[in-house]
């Protein structure tokens, strides 16, 4: 199959995904009209809650099949640029696109044929990640695990039905439950959704235990040339493992009583407030671990919480943190790209190759609201154009120097290689007491897992770069 093929068969499964949703969204319409003609709860109707249950599953799949598409778009744009490069070097060369890639697999799970290995556990040799595109759920390990516990967790589902119908029977009372692994791997996979660093390609890794490794290539084999018949020098891959450990952190939410009590859509609500605190925390976590000072009221010491990017970056290969100035770094007129091709080319100066840039939305609009000197929007590079970029607020703007609450810090990598330990089994907690004078209820969720960056010189910072006011 051709990259060609692959992109017309990614469009024709996105739109079915659409499809699918416009009809599971006209049945949902339909259910909530007869019960409010039969005056019933449209969240204790079994088909109601059926629907809804799908309608999230296709929704994952539509934003990850638009995420696929993207990335092979940009792979394509590539392609055409080393085409149109080997005809300048060597006139005769093919005309673009006569020679294709193939790729094996289709639709959201297609991938190139020369891609590399997947990561795997070091007890088993299982695969350790959950693959683009497919939920948490389906994960072998996952899929195992909620085997075992099917016979436990039954008797919840059928009781309450719904993750929210579980909070919303906790509401008259402090306790705390373990969500059933169904209902908490649609957490993680809307968590997936919006954490930026799960959106620009970091693993999840499904703990069965406190703690797991995954085997990682920490050295590549290296090459050299030889005088006839002198001894060929031995060059091997070195392996080491990373361990995850699973550690927790606790996401809050908060909502009135009478909401509780009386809203319709409390599942949908209820689910994705919760998923949205943990991707928040991830993107924080996974960016911030270990940086107590330096980056506005960024305060993420270790222990408790895990290394995060820069943080790791610090530790064990600092030359890969950028800028950093005084009075941080102020784009200029004519070379208002600089610092983003400066970290976009760091990681390939040591044979890694990013896959996408993060950043807040504050030094998005800076680049947004570039202009040339005649009033027309500033063309970035085509290397920053190409550059997938994904928007996370968790990054701060901070005061460097003179430069007061506009500095900020942009992430280069490959994403594929921070890896996000997933212990299996989310606790939440209701508190009625703490907040019962406002008349409101909290939600605590207690995620545990860790994040682990594989290969350090994957990445790359710049620090303090100007971002709008």
């Amino acid at each position: 199959m051709t990259l060609k093929d692959l992109i017309n068969q990614t469009n024709d499964l996105l739109r079915k995904h659409e499809g699918n949703l416009d009809s599971l969204r006209g049945q949902l319409a339909e259910r909530r009209a007869a019960c409010q003609r039969d005056r019933t709860s449209l969240t204790a109707d079994p088909e109601a809650i059926s629907i809804q249950s799908e309608i999230r599953r296709q929704e994952f799949l539509k934003a990850e099949t638009e995420r696929v598409l993207g990335e092979l778009e940009t792979e394509q744009r590539a392609d055409e640029r080393a085409d149109a490069l080997a005809r300048e070097v060597h006139p005769g060369a093919p005309a673009p696109g006569s020679v294709e890639r193939t790729y094996a697999g289709t639709g959201d799970h297609a991938r190139r044929t020369d891609a590399g290995p997947r990561w795997v556990r070091t007890v088993d040799e299982k695969p350790a990640t959950v693959a683009r595109g497919q939920r948490f759920a389906d994960q072998e390990i996952v899929r195992e695990v909620a085997d075992r516990n099917a016979q436990r967790e039954a008797p919840v589902l059928a009781q309450h039905g719904s993750l929210g119908q579980l909070v919303r029977a906790m509401s008259t009372t402090s306790g705390s439950a373990i969500v059933p692994t169904v209902w908490a791997g649609d957490l993680i996979d809307r968590a997936r959704n919006k954490a930026a660093v799960l959106q620009a390609g970091a693993e999840i890794v499904p703990m069965d235990a406190k703690t797991v490794q995954i085997g990682r290539l920490t050295g590549d084999p290296t090459a050299a040339f030889r005088t006839e018949g002198s001894a060929i020098a031995a060059s091997d891959p070195t392996f080491d493992n990373i361990t995850l450990t699973a550690q927790t952190m606790s996401a809050l939410t908060v909502g009135s009583l009478e909401w509780f009590q009386d809203a319709d859509n409390v599942d949908e609500i209820v689910a994705d407030a919760i998923a949205a605190s943990f991707a928040q925390l991830l993107d924080l976590v996974s960016l911030y671990g270990s940086i107590t000072t330096g980056a506005g009221s960024v305060n993420l010491p270790t222990p408790p919480n895990p290394r995060g990017v820069l943080g790791t970056l610090n530790a064990s290969a600092s030359s890969s943190v950028l800028g950093g100035a005084t009075n941080g770094t102020a784009q200029t007129s004519t070379t208002f790209y600089n610092e983003l091709l400066d970290l976009i080319y760091t990681p390939r100066a040591y044979n890694e190759e990013p896959s996408a840039l993060i950043y807040n939305a504050k030094l998005g609009l800076q680049y947004a609201k570039a202009y040339d000197t005649t009033g027309q929007p500033l063309q970035a590079p085509q290397d920053v154009k190409d550059m997938p970029r994904y928007i996370s607020n968790q990054v701060p703007s901070y005061t460097q120097g003179t430069m007061t609450s506009r500095a900020t810090d942009v992430f280069a990598g490959d994403w594929s290689q921070l890896l996000i330990g997933q212990r299996l089994g989310l606790t939440i907690q209701t508190l009625t007491e703490r907040y019962a004078e406002n008349g409101q209820i909290g939600i605590v969720a207690h995620w545990r897992g860790d994040v682990a960056v594989a290969r350090p010189r994957a990445f790359a910072v710049y620090r303090a770069l100007q971002g709008a006011l």
